[in-house]
């Protein structure tokens, strides 16, 4: 057998574990001077690799693993290891399946706090690994006319992501990574829903929960609908407007948070579009 060879089915095997496959590997391997078996040294970074996936999971998940504990957890590692075996070198991808994974499998689909976690956890993940942008100040605003206020459209962070979360998700993530003895946590109706905002700022990745007014305000708002058209398209969607002195109290926060990063005015027929950095 060729070195070549050897090495591709020697990787094979570590990849996908033991199994038939490792026979014509063992026939090449030899035993250790201590006695140790070829199916023992195969084993060991056979197994070796497994906990480095594992390991890995772990550390994006503290939330997930604290909501399933760790029998649950354990066992969800071990059936995503299995059926989604890693096809990058990056490890940063092998973890950011984890979603999708558990709202395919009929085991974890039905988990909705679980499944809510993941996905929390995973914006947090993919917000870290952004890339750096420049964030507006809300002095920004000062360069435009006052008429040209109901025609402001603004520019976000490329990683803000919005999500729609079971409710409780927040509070069980905060209790998860803080050093301190968390306070108990009463479970929310099955069918209660929570919303959080998820950006990179400074560096961090950053994230608060929004309000049921300001969640649907900030959904338009980064599609690129002018600040005029806001509250009128918001009056569909929730049991009444939204003020323009909420809105305005909203789009504070939304530059205080550094998530605005481009402004521009743009005509009633434009005010759909993507706005541009300013």
């Amino acid at each position: 057998m060729k070195l070549a060879d050897f090495q591709s089915l020697f990787q094979e095997s570590v990849l996908t574990g033991a199994g038939a496959a490792d026979k014509p590997l063992l026939k090449k391997l030899r035993s250790s001077p201590r006695g140790a078996t070829p199916e023992t040294l195969l084993g060991v970074y056979q197994g070796g690799y497994r906990l480095r996936l594992a390991d890995f999971v772990s550390q994006d998940h503290p939330g997930l693993h604290a909501v399933l504990g760790d029998e649950a957890f354990e066992t969800l590692i071990d059936d995503y290891i299995d059926q989604r075996p890693s096809h990058d070198p990056n490890a940063r991808f092998f973890t950011t399946g984890l979603p999708d994974f558990m709202r395919d499998c009929p085991t974890w689909r039905d988990n909705a706090r679980a499944v809510s976690m993941a996905l929390f956890e995973r914006a947090m993940v993919d917000a870290f690994d952004a890339a750096d942008e420049t964030p507006l100040a809300v002095h920004a605003l000062a360069e435009f006319a006052p008429n040209d206020w109901p025609q402001l459209a603004f520019e976000f962070d490329p990683s803000l992501a919005l999500l729609e979360l079971a409710a409780g998700t927040i509070a069980a993530y905060g209790a998860a990574i803080s050093e301190e003895a968390p306070e108990k946590i009463e479970a929310p109706a099955d069918d209660a829903v929570e919303h959080a905002a998820v950006w990179r700022v400074e560096h961090e990745s950053a994230y608060r929960q929004l309000e049921p007014d300001e969640y649907v305000a900030l959904c338009e708002a980064r599609a690129g609908h002018a600040f005029g058209d806001i509250c009128q398209m918001t009056a569909f969607q929730q049991s009444g407007e939204i003020a323009p002195e909420r809105l305005a109290q909203c789009l504070s926060s939304w530059f205080q948070d550094g998530m605005i990063i481009g402004v521009r005015v743009c005509s009633e027929d434009q005010s759909s579009n993507t706005p541009s950095s300013a």
